[in-house]
């Protein structure tokens, strides 16, 4: 994506740059370093306010760049924050840059500052640096500023997220979820829905904000996957299982559930499997899951990747199914947790719109071996969910019984609202 692409994604005249002063200018410019690439970043102010013992900078960084011979060498640099409400004094960018002359090893001084440097400022340092070649001086004013936030809308979205466009804050969530692994407010998410007909969505993006929404709690009030055509939801399915052990290794050294991972990606299966035929399905979910290579996989690697995501979903398939059937009572659930969606309103992920929160906490257990199957299986004396073990051999299968399962209940589903709205509309 070019500059010019990225700028679209940030307002600039709703960054507040007249007040981005103090420890707001700091941390601002932290974030952005840390973008950047910037390794053992430190803050170094003590305290709030501009009287806080700095040590001669408010932050320090190291960057690495390949050298002449390729190899990565290490640079030094120091960071002076200067919010003004005016162009920065001289003698102050003097004086910063003069305290470096007693660190021997320092390759870059920055100056940033949320206004401007005045053109007298910028000869004295063209002059200083001649004389002076280590270390190099930057100045980074307000337009410089504006520039490094334009192509690190995550950096904006951090901080002041209204002053990135729809299209810039799905960016912003985007990379914060993959190259972080963060997640961003419920209130972004909503901005994000209620603009989806006009944002340029990408298969990373939609994962990121499908994991996103189980990360906050909820699919059923923006179901992603129903609302996405199905080439793309395929890519976003694949790009998902392909980095299936870097979501869960991330989530790990993150601290983050990845439980969270499994359910999106048990998600986006389970809206594949609507409309997909179970056999090319369950290929297509080990060639992504193997990166190509299934045939090279031991049958237990493929197991113990695909274990977690099937057998949530059949817990899910299980769990919801058995909710309402006349062959069920009370048990203790497994797949699905308490919440917005994880019984009553299951079925509306596979819709387009969503539905309000309300919260079900029912929890159900096969108690009869005859009568009708709500979902079609027949008068087995056993529930198929329950009697199929996730499995690599069992995986079409196991596809075969989630379609039939979508199918049958979520129409039942659609009913029962479309009645329960009927009855609310009928006068008294």
């Amino acid at each position: 994506m070019g500059d010019a692409a990225a700028k679209d994604w940030v307002l600039p005249a709703s960054i507040p740059f007249a007040t981005l002063k103090g420890c707001d200018l700091e941390e601002c410019v932290y974030w952005l370093l840390d973008a950047m690439g910037a390794k053992d970043l430190e803050w170094r102010t003590g305290g709030a306010g501009g009287g806080a013992a700095d040590g001669g900078r408010d932050l320090e960084a190291t960057f690495y760049a390949p050298g002449a011979d390729g190899e990565m060498e290490s640079q030094r640099w120091w960071i002076e924050c200067k919010g003004r409400a005016g162009t920065v004094e001289p003698d102050e960018v003097k004086a910063a840059v003069n305290n470096t002359l007693a660190t021997g090893n320092l390759d870059y001084v920055v100056i940033a500052t949320n206004t401007q440097f005045s053109n007298p400022t910028r000869d004295w340092i063209k002059q200083w640096q001649s004389s002076h070649p280590r270390p190099k001086v930057k100045l980074w004013d307000h337009h410089q500023l504006e520039r490094f936030l334009s192509k690190h809308p995550d950096v904006v979205l951090r901080l002041f997220s209204e002053a990135l466009s729809p299209d810039g804050q799905f960016h912003a969530l985007q990379e914060k979820f993959w190259n972080r692994l963060e997640f961003v407010q419920p209130g972004v998410l909503e901005k994000l829905w209620a603009t989806r007909s006009d944002l340029a969505l990408t298969e990373l993006g939609l994962f990121a904000v499908i994991a996103n929404e189980f990360a906050n709690g909820s699919i059923v009030k923006r179901p992603w996957g129903g609302a996405i055509d199905r080439e793309a939801l395929l890519n976003v399915l694949h790009f998902g299982l392909v980095n299936t052990s870097f979501l869960v290794m991330r989530s790990v050294k993150a601290g983050v559930d990845q439980h969270q991972m499994i359910r999106t990606l048990a998600y986006v299966i389970l809206v594949a499997a609507t409309y997909s035929e179970p056999e090319p399905l369950a290929r297509f979910i080990l060639e992504s899951l193997c990166r190509g290579r299934p045939d090279e996989y031991p049958e237990d690697v493929k197991n113990y990747l695909i274990r977690p995501i099937v057998g949530q979903l059949l817990s899910e398939m299980q769990n919801v199914c058995s909710a309402d059937c006349a062959r069920f009572g009370s048990h203790e659930r497994m797949g699905l947790s308490s919440g917005t969606d994880e019984l009553k309103d299951y079925w509306v992920r596979l819709d387009a719109e969503g539905v309000p929160e309300d919260e079900d906490n029912r929890v159900l257990l096969l108690i009869r071996t005859s009568g009708p199957c709500d979902a079609g299986f027949g008068n087995e004396r056993s529930c198929p969910l329950f009697d199929i073990q996730p499995d690599v051999g069992n995986l079409a299968e196991i596809l075969q019984l989630v379609q039939q399962v979508a199918k049958v209940r979520s129409l039942q589903a659609a009913e029962k609202r479309k009645d329960e709205i009927a009855k609310q509309k009928k006068p008294i």
